[in-house]
């Protein structure tokens, strides 16, 4: 009896994927629904014992914590399956390697693809958390790539259920490398050890390094007595900066409590400190190389730990390099000084000597006369090397592409007449400051870009990340039109129409405060003709109360409904895991298409 038999029905089997610790992985055919899928086999000991038994109880668990979830960054489980010999779980194939097989070779990932992973795997593991479920093995072999780049988090073979009494305190499962300090003492652990293991991946993201290495003994040690060189200081051409490296060091820091709270808590602190750095670098610089080399560590091996936790709203200083011209110029006069008084005292010890007796003094042999010396010819001068051609500048395109991807911003950035651009759209204040300046810098032609945008300092970067896949700015998009003030004034109602894309879709209006709440003006509904524009609210029902600031609205159209259920208010971090996956699910099912608009509220007059 074998996996071969047991499946056959279903499965066809095509060749292996890869090999482990009592494990098989097989690339197969689902015959039914006709797609490819991949078959984790594990292999059972022939003795029926407990040890047994736990293994089994592992594997039907986590079969069990990846069935429940459906998330674009985590791998979906379709099916599982047992015989007296062997267990199996039917899931996606993702085709793409793992984050290890990466790390492997050696490659450099620029700061915002470092960035666009370490979100990617944040969203699945708040996601997971929010359903109740621990991941507790989160290392690089278990972080698949697709081919396009999108990080799904595979292997919730130790997960720990909420629900589950299989995990017992003073049992240590997962990788000694990744694991967090409760962990390794066998400790019940929460969500907070995914983080911790989530800031070591970074720490090798950023360095190319794990933070602990050597025997599991000696990992042990290191993890729960010492802190790790920060991840800015290691080799030539580090990734990381001193704010990056406080990141880190809160997610890895030794008591749970001193570390993020959540997967978005972390998330939105490293957006932040990628922005920063981001806003510090022109534009040709960020092309080519946007990351600055931090110091060198101090030459006694003293090991600097950054400040437990990342001070966001401080924008990186730039240091600068003092030359010791008035020491120079003391060090060369002091030696000319010497030296005089070294020429004086020789000629002092070769004056002549005045005989005892009063005569004369003899004269001194004169050396024989020589020839004048003749200068030799002056070598011809050296032509200096040829200094290397500078980088062309990069043209219009190139910076559109480059800015439309920026983080904290939803921007259109178009090429325009005479060479330059049309940039609209909004984003966080110190990236619109970093865009205008750097356009500025940029060698464009003067007076040929115009910057229309509208900036804001709420915590809204996860989800402008999120939409912007289906965020677009021209005719396809709905838009929104304030028909009351905007600033809207404390008392006043908010009214506003939609203007629908040329399709007929469902409208969900999502309000985003300042405060990190949620409220849904606007769920979904019958379908709106193409091109009409309802109006929502009628001046009394949605008014401006303190606290005041800039607001957000989110506006989404699509064929489909987006949420199965009507939502209530939520905090925005709850919004922003069910908003990844529903707009992942109603694309599958036809069109979608967001727009973001600012609303700003201030106190009445």
């Amino acid at each position: 009896m074998n996996v071969q038999v047991d499946i056959a029905g279903r499965y066809e089997l095509r060749g292996t994927l890869g090999t482990g610790a009592g494990t098989i992985v097989h690339e197969a055919f689902d015959k039914l629904i006709e797609r490819r899928v991949a078959v984790k086999v594990v292999t059972l000991p022939p003795v029926e014992d407990a040890e047994t038994a736990d293994a089994m109880a592992r594997f039907r668990r986590g079969a069990r914590a990846a069935g429940g979830l459906n998330h674009p960054n985590i791998v979906s489980v379709f099916d599982y399956g047992e015989n007296a010999e062997q267990a199996w779980i039917i899931m996606e194939l993702v085709e793409g390697g793992s984050l290890k097989s990466l790390l492997d070779r050696g490659e450099k990932l620029p700061l915002p693809r470092v960035v666009q992973l370490m979100t990617q795997l944040l969203d699945g593991l708040g996601y997971s958390h929010a359903k109740g479920v621990v991941h507790r093995d989160i290392k690089p072999a278990n972080l698949m790539l697709t081919p396009s780049g999108t990080l799904k988090i595979a292997d919730f073979g130790i997960a720990r259920l909420e629900n589950s009494s299989m995990t017992h305190v003073g049992t240590m499962m997962g990788t000694p490398a990744y694991m967090a300090p409760e962990q390794l003492r066998g400790e019940t652990v929460d969500q907070r050890a995914d983080l911790w293991a989530a800031g070591v991946v970074l720490y090798q993201l950023l360095s190319g390094e794990k933070p602990f290495s050597g025997g599991i003994t000696s990992i042990m040690q290191k993890v729960l007595n010492t802190d790790p060189v920060p991840p800015s200081r290691i080799g030539p051409s580090p990734t990381g900066t001193p704010a990056i490296d406080a990141i880190v060091a809160r997610a890895m820091a030794k008591a749970p409590e001193d570390r993020f709270a959540s997967a978005a808590e972390f998330a939105v602190a490293l957006q932040q400190a990628a922005a920063a750095v981001t806003a510090g670098t022109p534009v040709q610089a960020a092309l080519a190389s946007p990351f600055r080399r931090s110091p060198e560590p101090p030459e006694d091996g003293t090991v600097v730990r950054p400040p437990p936790r990342p001070l966001l709203q401080e924008p990186p200083r730039t240091r600068r390099l003092l030359l010791p011209a008035l020491g120079g110029g003391a060090v060369v006069l002091a030696l000319l000084v010497a030296g005089s008084l070294m020429l004086g005292g020789d000629r002092a010890s070769h004056a002549p000597r005045q005989p005892h007796n009063g005569a004369p003094p003899l004269p001194l042999p004169q050396p024989p006369e020589q020839p004048p010396l003749v200068p030799a010819p002056a070598p011809p001068p050296v032509p200096p090397a040829p200094s290397p051609a500078p980088p062309p500048a990069p043209d219009a395109t190139t910076i559109a592409a480059m800015l439309r991807t920026m983080p904290c911003s939803l921007v259109q950035a178009t090429p325009a007449g005479r060479g330059g651009l049309s940039v609209t759209g909004l984003a966080s204040t110190a990236v619109a400051e970093a865009m205008r300046r750097d356009l500025g810098a940029s060698g464009l032609p003067p007076g040929a870009t115009r910057i229309a945008l509208d900036s804001f300092d709420g915590p809204y970067c996860r989800t402008l990340d999120i939409v912007r896949p289906f965020a677009i700015l021209g005719d396809d998009a709905p838009n929104l039109t304030f028909t009351s003030a905007n600033p809207l004034r404390e008392g006043q109602g908010l009214r506003f129409n939609v203007t629908t894309p040329p399709w007929p879709a469902r409208l969900h209006v999502a309000y985003v405060s300042e405060a990190g709440e949620v409220g849904h003006l606007v769920q979904g509904g019958t379908p709106q003709p193409p091109g009409t524009s309802p109006v929502f609210g009628d001046g009394s029902r949605w008014v401006a109360t303190a606290p005041f600031g800039t607001d957000m609205l989110v506006v989404i159209a699509s064929e489909a409904p987006l949420f199965q259920q009507r939502r209530r208010p939520e905090p925005l971090e709850d919004f922003n895991i069910a908003l990844a996956g529903a707009l992942r699910d109603a694309q599958q099912a036809g069109r979608v298409a967001v727009r973001v608009v600012l609303l700003r509220t201030v106190p009445g007059r």
